[in-house]
């Protein structure tokens, strides 16, 4: 969604804490080169940047500043397809302290480089750009379904009864304001991890992901799977664990059964879940190696 791209958040996140920064900039003739080329030479400098990337833009994401600095990459979505690469390049610019946001990334990347000092940090987002909305008797969306799509919970676009919402049947993505309003007016919210909904490319990595924390700050009921990592972290399971198609009508009939469910999770989210929070930790973690 525009402008809640999960690395421009960690990065504000990071600004707001009042730590260094600086903002980077590539000539656009170059885009296409550093997105597919690892160019530039690996060099041993004074100064260290954290840098936030992704595998699959790795070579876009931290190219000049593996030249100008040494760098700490904060790294997201780095599925098992993309250890080999990952690894590559780890080796390739020296780097000593990588940070993941998944555990099970970090343990593999660990054994395959135990000199390398490894930090898990969990995704968040800024909890300031969602609403808390009224208390789920009084919101008019049964059901709403966002991001990557589930294909686990099908054909709720074909229940009449059901009020049904799918931001990616829209024709163009709502705007963020306008999506926190969709959030806020939903009772239920489908909450899968990719483990479950693409296992072919997760390839059994089971991962917190910014739409558990969307869910609960905004108050409503994460309907799925927990990732493990998100009750690890928080103590307990906010999410109801789908057992069938059956159980919607269920919780719907019974909504305000949840409402203590989900006063609790929006006050985890922001006390857990949001980035200027996640990056005081990164910044204590990174201090203390």
């Amino acid at each position: 969604y525009d402008g809640l791209n999960f690395k421009d958040k960690a990065f504000n996140g990071w600004k707001n804490a009042n730590f260094p920064f600086t903002n980077g900039f590539y000539p656009r003739i170059l885009h296409s080169i550093l997105f597919r080329y690892d160019i530039f030479p690996t060099l041993r400098k004074k100064e260290t940047r954290l840098i936030f990337v992704q595998p699959v833009s790795l070579y876009f994401d931290a190219s000049i500043s593996v030249l100008s600095h040494n760098v700490i990459p904060y790294i997201w979505d780095c599925w098992p397809c993309y250890y080999d690469k990952l690894e590559r390049w780890l080796t390739k610019h020296k780097v000593e302290i990588a940070v993941f946001s998944f555990d099970q990334e970090r343990k593999e990347i660990q054994k395959r480089l135990p000199q390398l000092k490894t930090i898990h940090c969990p995704e968040a987002i800024d909890t300031s750009a969602y609403q808390k909305g009224k208390d789920l008797q009084s919101r008019p969306t049964d059901v709403i379904e966002f991001g990557r799509n589930n294909n686990i919970i099908t054909g709720l676009d074909k229940k009449e009864k059901i009020r049904y919402i799918n931001t990616s049947l829209y024709s163009e993505r709502p705007s963020d304001e306008k999506f926190a309003e969709l959030l806020a007016n939903a009772k239920i919210a489908i909450c899968f991890p990719k483990s479950i909904t693409h296992p072919n490319i997760a390839q059994g990595v089971e991962t917190l992901t910014q739409r558990f924390w969307e869910a609960m700050v905004s108050r409503c009921v994460p309907w799925g799977h927990c990732p493990k990592e998100l009750s690890d972290l928080i103590g307990y399971n906010p999410v109801i664990e789908y057992k069938d198609e059956n159980q919607l009508d269920e919780m719907l009939c019974n909504i305000e059964r949840y409402q203590s469910l989900v006063d609790r999770n929006h006050e985890t989210a922001i006390r857990i879940g949001d980035w200027n929070k996640r990056m005081q930790y990164l910044h204590d973690e990174i201090c203390i190696l």
